[in-house]
């Protein structure tokens, strides 16, 4: 899609003005639909009644992903970006197109989801008296974001009903570091939704599929990875779906080269960015193995915190997928315990091959793992289990944010 200032889904109007529970906003100054808890979040309210619109502001890279056609929900774009960084042209666009579609919709909830959305949602807060909740994916470094930003995140935070987080140890340094009231902290998995497992059909047990989606970074996506597989002639094969990062441009065809091929077969292979999720989802079923490797030092509280917060391992575990995780505490007590992963080294090719070998010669457990995972996610691991304390607080909590506190 080419992004324009008002440019809407098509085929998403049908119930816009009709929202039963009330009409929700959400504001985040990137592309939604490259964020699994917006898409999952704005369809469980469209899905109870709310009447939904969403404000992406995409790059010129990521303009064509969506959160997909519902009924219940209007997805707005504001012009695509040249480049991934935000200008602060295309923030003061972002900015007043938020006030333009807050005076069109009068929300009775924003649902902001990054630090650039807290000074856009307070002002739309502000003219239509709407109710505030906080979701923040990704948390900035001690000093990575501009005091004025740093600001209006915190002010956002503090008036905010409720502030999410993807992980509780983050959770608890936000807000130790914000100040905002502990009780209105939720912790809220990165899991798909019910909706989301995709249909199960026949596979080959040869080759063996490890497959990766997401952001292509070589801190998640390491060449120790590619340098495995080629131990293996031709019995492993990687398949990569997703994006280079901006600062990873060029590397999907390092991994390629470094792949190269055995008895005529390409070991790696780019899928490229899947526009849907579900597609996505549909995707990774073909395969057999998960790659959720974290770096196993990193001074990013992100990265150092991913347990709950990275969708990727229960998205494989909703496909079906076994996972192969690297060797830290918190990821074995989530996944290696219960008996959906094994674990490996990140950055050692023979580590990685350990495991991989385990799989081949263990071709009855590697299905055990992949439909066991596939149940816990059905069962509990899920968006609508994890989203239903949010959904419940809405409907008994009235209160308008009150901006003189």
């Amino acid at each position: 899609m080419k992004a324009t200032p008002w440019h809407a889904r098509p085929g998403t109007r049908s119930n816009h003005d009709r929202g039963r529970r009330g009409r929700a906003l959400f504001l985040q100054c990137t592309n939604a639909g490259q964020y699994p808890p917006i898409i999952n979040a704005s369809k469980l309210l469209a899905d109870d009644g709310w009447a939904v619109t969403i404000l992406s502001s995409p790059n010129a890279a990521n303009a064509d992903i969506s959160i997909g056609s519902h009924r219940g929900i209007v997805e707005i774009a504001a012009p695509a970006r040249s480049r991934n960084a935000v200008r602060a042209v295309d923030y003061l666009v972002y900015v007043a197109m938020a006030l333009a579609v807050a005076l069109r919709i009068r929300p009775t909830l924003i649902y902001a989801s990054d630090p650039l959305a807290a000074l856009p949602t307070m002002l739309a807060a502000r003219i239509s008296g709407a109710r505030i909740i906080y979701h923040e994916h990704d948390s900035p470094a001690r000093g990575g974001l501009s005091s004025a930003i740093a600001r209006w995140r915190a002010a956002l935070a503090k008036r905010a009903m409720l502030v999410i987080l993807p992980n509780g140890e983050r959770g608890r340094i936000v807000q130790e570091a914000i100040g905002f009231p502990h009780e209105r902290l939720r912790i809220v998995w990165n899991v798909p939704r019910r909706t989301d497992l995709p249909s199960l059909g026949p596979k080959s047990d040869a080759p063996l599929v490890i497959y990766y989606h997401g952001s292509i970074t070589p801190e998640r996506l390491p060449e120790a990875v590619v340098q495995a597989v080629r131990q293996f002639t031709g019995k492993v094969v990687l398949k990569i779906a997703g994006y280079e990062a901006p600062s990873a441009v060029g590397y999907v065809r390092e991994l390629i080269e470094l792949g190269g091929g055995a008895r005529g077969r390409q070991l790696v292979e780019w899928l490229g960015q899947i526009p849907l999720r579900e597609d996505l989802l549909r995707v990774a079923a073909q395969a057999h193995v998960g790659l959720a490797l974290m770096p196993v030092q990193s001074v990013d509280p992100n990265m150092r915190h991913m347990t709950g917060a990275s969708n990727k391992a229960f998205d494989y575990l909703a496909a079906g997928l076994a996972l192969l995780v690297s060797d830290l505490e918190d990821w074995r007590e989530m996944f290696v315990a219960p008996g959906f992963a094994r674990t490996c080294d990140p950055n050692s090719p023979g580590s990685i091959a350990d495991a991989l070998n385990w799989f081949l010669d263990h071709p009855d457990q590697l299905r055990a793992m992949g439909a066991n995972g596939r149940a816990k996610i059905e069962a509990d691991w899920n968006y609508d289990t994890a989203f239903e304390p949010i959904m419940r607080a809405l409907i008994n909590d009235d209160r308008v944010v009150d901006f003189d506190a």
